[in-house]
């Protein structure tokens, strides 16, 4: 993959790969992308514990599972 910066950003990331805290600039922009996932909730489902002991749970009683209007004797 071949990103184009433009020239504050590609000095920016230069810096940075200068501190000596980085490798290279792959190492600046990996971290940068992680990061921004992050940040940016809604993007990816994290799956918890919790989240998965509730789907596992739903999809025991899947057989038995009833519509909303099933549940308020619409039919």
């Amino acid at each position: 993959m071949k990103v184009d910066l433009p020239l504050e950003l590609e000095n920016y990331v230069q810096s940075l790969v200068q501190t000596g805290n980085y490798s290279g600039s792959s190492d600046v922009i990996q971290e940068a992308l992680r990061q921004h996932r992050v940040n940016r909730p809604g993007f990816e489902v994290f799956m918890t514990p919790e989240l998965e002991k509730l789907l596992d749970e739903g999809l025991e009683d899947f057989a038995q599972a009833r519509t909303t209007s099933q549940i308020q004797g619409k039919r």
